[in-house]
């Protein structure tokens, strides 16, 4: 550990371990020294054209400081608590008091009218119904 902090200190070393280089961006990355860590990152990356993790981190750092300030510093979950907070002060404030729920019982019914049967017809309702088979049977 005091070996990494008295790297991190100097900032015009450099190590030549590939292991070491890696340690040591990963500990700028770590310590908010972006612009230090991108050049670092970018040093692995050019000693070993194929670390994965050397683009990766040097593609976040890029979109991290491409951001406006502002973005950098408020998380944007915070933004939206906060709005949402705002946003129910207002509408209670502006309503004076939640609203009271009441139970209150449903309404009857209204009467319906059913058709009457004309002369000669069976005025009770049928007692099966028939449906269309939806499955038609294989024949075999």
């Amino acid at each position: 550990m005091r070996a990494a902090q008295a790297l991190l200190a100097a900032e015009e070393t450099t190590p030549q371990n590939l292991i070491e280089l890696h340690a040591l961006a990963a500990l700028v990355t770590s310590e908010g020294d972006f612009p230090r860590a991108l050049r670092l990152w970018r040093l692995l990356l050019e000693r070993e054209p194929r670390h994965v993790e050397a683009r990766r981190m040097i593609d976040s750092i890029e979109l991290w400081l491409s951001r406006p300030p502002w973005v950098r510093y408020v998380p944007a979950g915070a933004v939206g608590l906060g709005l949402a907070v705002v946003v129910m002060v207002v509408v209670f404030s502006l309503s004076g008091s939640p609203p009271v729920t009441r139970n209150v019982s449903p309404l009857p019914a209204a009467p319906v009218a059913l058709p009457q049967a004309g002369p000669g017809q069976d005025s009770s309702p049928p007692q099966t119904i028939t449906l269309p088979s939806l499955h038609k049977r294989r024949q075999g």
